[in-house]
């Protein structure tokens, strides 16, 4: 995309190439307003090819390369974004999706910044992107991050992911080499980490939607719900991939579960108004509009996380990203 389109909206979205993201980007395509597009990965192939496919049915489309495990890349990403909009380029964001993240059956990984890399991507990142989004959304901009039934518990998924353990948010960003991910204990603590990043993400979004709800803008939580045969959990144990990959899709019928063509399209109902167009700091599951877990709403809780995770991303903001301090979200 060369010339930037004011007539349509611009939705910015994470993990575009596979997955659920890649349903999300199916659905924006196909969608009525066609909107411009900024996609956002770490595969400089596959977000070609992203482009390519939004190019190739009539939309505005550019890519930018982003690997959410180093908060470096995504400081970079964010600069580009930046740079694109200061040279009238790229127009605000009215809807950015930031669906990307990850998970690993074990605690063992590591990001480019010393911490646990599933905590990184899903918690530490997300709260760098929406921080660092502020200054580049659209008036009345909506930000939608991407929660997941396992912050109730394993009871929301099939008992496939262990229950969150919420830890000071220190603990939950560190590693831990005592168990291999080929042993049941591994997977178990790398199954705990996952459950334990979405409850810090859903207990962190609380504060990102009264920040952002102070300038005019909205953000809100998506649940895509169980879905059936993508490939997040490929590390589980060959019997249970397998299971996942091939005998739960029968299971999509199922109200928690779901395919990722049809949750990407509540996504995007979603994150262009089509859908609850005056929600904020909501949970929305498969479309439907529920409830986080009354944890999450813990003050404590949410301003501890608030300040650690201020600390973390510090270092990859702009001084004019950060004009607030923490103490103005505190309830």
């Amino acid at each position: 995309m060369t010339v930037h389109d004011i007539t349509r909206p611009t939705a910015l979205l994470t993990g575009p190439t596979s997955g659920i993201g890649g349903g999300m980007l199916q659905a924006l395509i196909r969608h009525p307003r066609r909107p411009n597009l900024v996609l956002i990965a770490r595969d400089a192939q596959r977000l070609e090819a992203a482009v390519g496919q939004a190019r190739a049915a009539g939309l505005g489309a550019r890519g930018i390369l982003c690997d959410l495990g180093d908060l470096e890349s995504v400081r970079r990403a964010l600069d580009e974004l930046a740079s694109l909009q200061a040279t009238d380029r790229l127009g605000g964001i009215d809807a950015a999706l930031l669906n990307a993240g990850t998970h690993y059956m074990d605690r063992r990984h590591v990001g480019a910044q010393g911490h646990e890399l599933t905590f990184t991507v899903n918690v530490i990142a997300q709260h760098l992107l929406v921080r660092g989004l502020e200054p580049l959304l659209a008036p009345g901009g909506h930000v939608v991050v991407m929660g997941s039934s396992s912050h109730r518990g394993k009871r929301q998924s099939f008992n496939l992911v262990p229950d969150p353990q919420w830890q000071e948010p220190a603990a939950l960003a560190r590693i831990d080499e005592t168990d291999a991910p080929t042993t049941a204990a591994g997977r178990e603590r790398g199954g705990i980490a996952y459950a334990s990043s979405k409850l810090a993400l859903v207990t962190v979004a609380h504060r990102w939607a009264a920040r952002l709800g102070e300038a005019g803008r909205r953000l809100n939580v998506y649940d895509p719900g169980l879905t059936v045969g993508t490939g997040l959990v490929r590390e589980l144990s060959p019997f249970r991939y397998w299971v996942w990959r091939r005998i739960l899709p029968v299971l999509a019928i199922h109200p928690k579960a779901t395919t990722s063509r049809i949750t990407g399209r509540h996504a995007v109902a979603l994150a262009l108004g089509d859908a609850n167009a005056d929600l904020h700091d909501g949970y929305v599951e498969i479309g439907r509009l529920t409830k986080a877990e009354e944890v999450t709403f813990d003050g404590e809780r949410q301003q501890e996380l608030w300040t650690w995770l201020e600390d973390a991303v510090a270092p990859f903001l702009r001084s004019g990203r950060t004009e607030r301090s923490s103490a103005d979200t505190t309830a």
